[in-house]
């Protein structure tokens, strides 16, 4: 029952930031870092008795960026600074739900705007050279890999 407050932080934060990013092509950072400010109250204060779980928690939400940042470098402009900005509160969201799955929370949002490309390529609906708004497929990811983790097996 203590896992549903990051999740319910994660929806509303990243439903809000993946609309602006999907419609502008940016995410905020004065809504990411108050994302960033609300998720890491919630998992701190849920944390007491629960130290190892946060030291956790924020290993994986420092991984997740560290990941993401590698993946800006290397990607010489393609993948924005608000992605990497982005990529930390969501990594606190997994971290605390689903620690062991987040290397699979970033695959799943590459692979979901990697469909969606394909598929707008196919269709002749975007070119090579259009620009695909990241964040909602990063939010999606993470989203999904949280509510597997929650969901009954």
């Amino acid at each position: 029952m203590r896992n549903l407050l990051p999740l319910v932080v994660l929806i509303g934060f990243g439903t809000a930031l993946s609309v602006i990013d999907s419609r502008q092509h940016r995410l905020p950072n004065r809504l990411v870092a108050w994302f960033t400010m609300v998720q890491a109250g919630a998992v701190t204060s849920l944390s007491f008795g629960y130290f190892e779980q946060l030291l956790r928690t924020f290993a994986v939400a420092t991984l997740t960026a560290a990941t993401y940042l590698a993946l800006f470098l290397l990607s010489r402009g393609s993948l924005g600074m608000g992605d990497v900005k982005f990529a930390f509160p969501l990594g606190l969201s997994i971290g605390w739900i689903a620690p062991d799955l987040w290397l699979p929370g970033i695959f799943l949002g590459f692979t979901g705007a990697g469909f969606v490309a394909a598929v707008g390529l196919a269709t002749k609906r975007i070119k090579l050279t259009s620009h695909l708004a990241f964040g909602p497929y990063m939010f999606a990811g993470s989203l999904s890999i949280c509510a597997y983790a929650i969901l009954p097996r």
